[in-house]
């Protein structure tokens, strides 16, 4: 009878040991599987605003800000919304909550910004003459949209300065150049990681920068 209680102790402890074991295993399978799935959305979101923020600077490139038709040229305003258009849609787009029929898309759909979040999209240009920026908008930081629709909005991660420190005056020939940058807090799909201490939503931002032929300086005569 006592070795029948002991082999019937040792099976129970195994059993016990047993359930531990895929316990344990599951858990960690989980833990990667939700892994997988936050962090690949993540990707794949954070690919869409990066290709987003380019294909805002490649139309720039091939755009004007000025009106030319002045005596001196004055800034064109189109000029920024045209590219915040390519980047996120008409203005009927723009709703975080779009209608089920929405043809007003852009380089970021299917992401919408939330305003409210932070999000936004701000773009600058510049002319570069001897080594040293004319930065436009001059008023500010970098235009955004939502900073002229009632929100904060953003402003350029970029100071002049730090623009100006990177290019050497003595060989930087004058030139133009857009900037786009994008900002996107990302909302978590799961929420399991949000127990864990990573932060929801997750910031993303990212930019592009791209020659401007039209801001180049134009010789004195």
């Amino acid at each position: 009878m006592r070795f029948r209680l002991l082999n019937l102790m040792r099976q129970g402890l195994k059993k016990g040991q047993s359930i531990v074991e895929l316990t344990l295993i599951l858990l960690m399978l989980l833990t990667l599987l939700t892994a997988v799935v936050e962090f690949g959305n993540l990707l794949n979101q954070y690919i869409i605003v990066v290709d987003a923020a380019r294909a805002g600077a490649r139309f720039g490139s091939n755009d004007d800000p000025f009106i030319r038709t002045t005596d001196p040229f004055t800034l064109d305003a189109n000029f920024f919304t045209n590219i915040d258009i390519i980047v996120e849609g008409a203005e009927a787009g723009r709703n975080p909550a779009p209608p089920a029929h929405d043809l007003d898309k852009g380089a970021l759909t299917p992401i919408r910004l939330n305003p409210a979040d932070g999000d936004d999209v701000v773009i600058s240009f510049f002319s570069i003459h001897d080594g040293v920026l004319t930065r436009f908008p001059d008023f500010v930081n970098g235009w955004s949209y939502y900073g002229h629709h009632g929100y904060t909005g953003q402003t350029s991660n970029f100071t002049t300065a730090q623009l100006e420190a990177q290019i050497p005056a003595s060989i930087a020939p004058d030139t133009g150049m857009v900037l786009v940058e994008i900002y996107y807090n990302y909302h978590q799909i799961l929420g399991f990681w949000r127990l864990i201490g990573v932060p929801d939503p997750i910031e993303v931002y990212t930019y592009a920068i791209m020659p401007l032929s039209a801001a180049e300086p134009t010789p004195e005569p």
